[in-house]
């Protein structure tokens, strides 16, 4: 996302909650973390860049039952990764 960019979002989770990180790095060594949060089943907001750079969520799934997270994204953002 370049700096000054708005995402709106929402996520939902299937069978269970996460803890997440919102969180953005940048180019220089540039670091955000927007938002935390434990064992929340679903979060909605807006991202607004900071800075130039990656923007995006850390899940983790402390339950003992797997779980589904659906991200619904918009907005100025150039590219979405999904990463394991």
């Amino acid at each position: 996302m370049e700096e000054g960019a708005v995402a709106p979002f929402k996520w939902v989770v299937e069978g269970g909650a996460v803890n997440f990180d919102l969180h953005g790095d940048g180019t220089g060594g540039q670091s955000v973390s927007y938002e935390k949060g434990r064992a929340i089943p679903e979060d909605e907001g807006e991202i607004t860049a900071r800075f130039t750079g990656y923007h995006g969520w850390f899940w983790r799934n402390r339950g003992k039952q797997d779980v589904t997270v659906t991200l619904q994204v918009g907005g100025n953002y150039s590219e979405l990764k999904r990463t394991y």
